[in-house]
């Protein structure tokens, strides 16, 4: 048995790597376009609350850097809310449940 910790597999997109919680590690993960910016606030943010919910926000912007096509899904997401398209209960339900693979 291994003493790695095991990292949770992302529905139908394989795994996603373990992202340290530290600013270096914060940092390595994220895309190159976004590095400059979190390290431009992170140098500005004062010890405490402000730090953590920094931390806390970009550590989640790392992780899910890892996405296949996060920006263009977003992207079309946003187009499909801007031209009102509406989503039924049902279809989220049936989303949810072919991307968790119990379908």
């Amino acid at each position: 048995m291994s003493a790695e910790p095991l990292e949770p597999p992302m529905p139908s997109m394989g795994r996603v790597r373990r992202v340290p919680r530290t600013i270096k590690g914060i940092s390595d993960w994220l895309p190159e376009e976004k590095r400059a910016q979190f390290l431009s606030e992170i140098t500005r943010a004062e010890f405490g609350s402000d730090l953590a919910n920094l931390l806390s926000g970009w550590y989640a912007e790392a992780m899910f850097s890892q996405v296949p096509d996060r920006e263009e899904r977003h992207v079309k997401a946003v187009r499909e809310m801007n031209a009102g398209k509406k989503i039924s209960l049902d279809e989220i339900r049936a989303g949810r449940r072919f991307r968790s693979g119990n379908v």
